[in-house]
Protein backbone atom coordinates (compact mmCIF):
# COMPACT_ATOMS: atom_id res chain seq x y z
CA UNK A 1 0.00 0.00 0.00
CA UNK A 2 2.84 2.39 0.95
CA UNK A 3 4.44 1.40 -2.60
CA UNK A 4 1.07 2.68 -4.41
CA UNK A 5 0.86 5.60 -2.59
CA UNK A 6 4.47 6.58 -3.29
CA UNK A 7 3.71 5.26 -6.98
CA UNK A 8 0.76 7.58 -6.95
CA UNK A 9 2.46 10.57 -5.87
CA UNK A 10 5.57 10.40 -7.48
CA UNK A 11 3.12 10.12 -11.04
CA UNK A 12 1.05 13.06 -9.43
CA UNK A 13 4.79 15.18 -9.16
CA UNK A 14 5.48 14.01 -13.01
CA UNK A 15 1.88 15.75 -13.93
CA UNK A 16 2.45 18.71 -11.97
CA UNK A 17 5.98 19.42 -13.00
CA UNK A 18 4.79 19.15 -16.73
CA UNK A 19 1.41 21.03 -16.41
CA UNK A 20 4.48 23.71 -15.07
CA UNK A 21 6.49 23.65 -18.06
CA UNK A 22 3.20 23.99 -20.38
CA UNK A 23 2.35 26.78 -18.38
CA UNK A 24 5.58 28.50 -18.52
CA UNK A 25 5.56 27.68 -22.11
CA UNK A 26 2.27 28.90 -22.33
CA UNK A 27 3.51 32.16 -20.85
CA UNK A 28 6.27 32.82 -23.16
CA UNK A 29 4.07 32.70 -25.65
CA UNK A 30 1.32 35.40 -24.77
CA UNK A 31 4.09 37.63 -23.30
CA UNK A 32 6.13 37.08 -27.28
CA UNK A 33 2.38 38.07 -28.50
CA UNK A 34 1.94 41.10 -26.16
CA UNK A 35 5.06 42.99 -27.13
CA UNK A 36 4.39 42.17 -31.12
CA UNK A 37 0.86 43.55 -30.60
CA UNK A 38 2.21 46.84 -28.91
CA UNK A 39 4.78 47.50 -31.74
CA UNK A 40 1.81 46.45 -34.64
CA UNK A 41 -0.04 49.07 -32.70
CA UNK A 42 2.65 51.98 -32.58
CA UNK A 43 3.13 50.69 -36.24
CA UNK A 44 -0.54 51.27 -37.07
CA UNK A 45 -0.66 54.88 -35.02
CA UNK A 46 2.33 56.12 -36.76
CA UNK A 47 0.71 55.14 -40.27
CA UNK A 48 -2.36 56.74 -39.17
CA UNK A 49 -0.53 59.88 -38.84
CA UNK A 50 1.35 59.56 -41.57
CA UNK A 51 -2.07 59.20 -43.69
CA UNK A 52 -3.67 62.22 -41.96
CA UNK A 53 -0.84 64.18 -42.93
CA UNK A 54 -0.75 63.51 -46.58
CA UNK A 55 -4.68 63.59 -46.29
CA UNK A 56 -4.07 67.55 -44.84
CA UNK A 57 -1.63 67.79 -47.56
CA UNK A 58 -3.49 66.81 -50.22
CA UNK A 59 -6.36 69.10 -48.91
CA UNK A 60 -4.28 72.53 -49.25
CA UNK A 61 -3.13 71.25 -52.76
CA UNK A 62 -6.81 71.33 -53.96
CA UNK A 63 -7.31 74.51 -52.03
CA UNK A 64 -4.34 75.96 -53.92
CA UNK A 65 -5.39 74.71 -57.47
CA UNK A 66 -8.81 75.97 -56.83
CA UNK A 67 -7.35 79.52 -55.67
CA UNK A 68 -5.19 79.48 -59.07
CA UNK A 69 -8.15 78.54 -60.83
CA UNK A 70 -10.04 81.45 -60.10
CA UNK A 71 -6.80 83.37 -60.65
CA UNK A 72 -6.55 82.46 -64.08
CA UNK A 73 -10.25 83.22 -64.55
CA UNK A 74 -10.42 86.42 -63.04
CA UNK A 75 -7.54 87.47 -65.22
CA UNK A 76 -9.55 87.20 -68.39
CA UNK A 77 -8.78 83.44 -69.66
CA UNK A 78 -10.64 79.88 -69.90
CA UNK A 79 -10.06 77.23 -66.98
CA UNK A 80 -12.36 74.74 -68.88
CA UNK A 81 -10.97 71.83 -70.87
CA UNK A 82 -12.43 73.26 -74.09
CA UNK A 83 -10.41 76.62 -74.14
CA UNK A 84 -8.27 76.20 -71.50
CA UNK A 85 -5.72 79.28 -71.18
CA UNK A 86 -7.62 81.15 -74.09
CA UNK A 87 -8.24 84.82 -73.72
CA UNK A 88 -12.15 84.99 -73.39
CA UNK A 89 -14.68 87.64 -73.85
CA UNK A 90 -17.18 87.53 -71.13
CA UNK A 91 -18.48 84.94 -69.07
CA UNK A 92 -17.79 81.30 -69.97
CA UNK A 93 -20.71 78.45 -68.58
CA UNK A 94 -18.32 75.86 -69.00
CA UNK A 95 -15.44 77.63 -66.47
CA UNK A 96 -18.09 78.50 -64.48
CA UNK A 97 -19.17 75.47 -63.96
CA UNK A 98 -15.95 73.83 -63.60
CA UNK A 99 -14.92 76.26 -61.00
CA UNK A 100 -18.52 75.86 -58.96
CA UNK A 101 -17.68 72.01 -59.24
CA UNK A 102 -14.14 72.79 -58.07
CA UNK A 103 -15.21 74.97 -55.32
CA UNK A 104 -17.69 71.60 -54.18
CA UNK A 105 -15.25 69.23 -53.39
CA UNK A 106 -13.29 70.94 -50.97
Amino acid sequence: MDQEILKTLAHFQEQIEALSLRFHKLKDITYQLYQENEELQRENDELKSLLFKEKAEEAVVKKEGYSNLIRIYDEGYHVCPLSFGEKRKGDCLFCLNLMENQGKEK
